[in-house]
């Protein structure tokens, strides 16, 4: 029993240890009407190498074969369907936009970003549910504009659903202090009742 515990113990320093190793990702990022771009990794201090595809090259499949005297059906598209409203009803709440600013402020400073380029175009289709998406995203972009070397263009549009972005830059960060970011805000008391209230609206 002391010798599991005693590897137990072991394998977590280890895990510890090279979450604390920093990370570093450069990107690039397009999406108008289709999403291309990569992603790629270095980490160890150079030892890991490793580059993602956006979005990722599906190996081709045997096509189905039609049954003799009927019509093949053309595949049926499925498209998920954004919970605008939910989204807009947790953005009118004053401590989730606290909660979410000071998440967002945290990630910036921890993943120390260099030659940051964003330029972000989006509508949610209705006028009134863009303009509170503005107020939230308005101040998000002020805090980006903070950084070295980083340019930031977010542009509201009004009329038409839309989500159109081109970034590239690069960041380093400490994955352990990124992780323990993230846990902490989807834990946090404020955000707890969001997920329910998301989830509940796409059911």
């Amino acid at each position: 029993m002391a010798s599991i515990a005693l590897t137990l113990g072991l394998l977590v320093a280890l895990i510890i240890a090279l979450s604390a190793v920093p990370l570093t990702v450069v990107f690039s990022i397009h999406r108008i009407k289709v999403t291309e771009g990569h992603v790629r990794f270095r980490w160890l201090f150079g030892l890991v190498r490793f580059q993602l595809r956006i979005p990722q090259a599906d190996r081709p499949g045997p096509l189905p074969q039609p049954t003799p005297g009927k019509k093949a059906k053309p595949p049926r598209q499925t498209r998920k369907k954004v919970n605008a409203r939910g989204i807009v009803s947790l953005l009118k709440q004053p401590a989730f936009r606290r909660r979410l600013y000071r998440f967002i402020r945290d990630i910036l400073r921890a993943t120390h970003a260099r030659n940051l380029f964003l330029r972000l175009r989006i509508g949610l289709g209705d006028p009134a549910d863009t303009g509170r998406l503005w107020a939230v995203i308005g101040p998000v972009a002020g805090m980006a504009q903070n950084l070295r070397s980083a340019a930031v263009c977010i542009e509201p549009e009004f009329i038409d659903p839309v989500f159109e972005v081109e970034s590239h830059g690069q960041f380093r960060l400490v994955p352990i202090h990124f992780i323990a970011l993230m846990v902490a805000f989807m834990l946090s008391p404020t955000m707890l009742p969001a997920w329910r209230r998301l989830f509940r609206g796409n059911a």
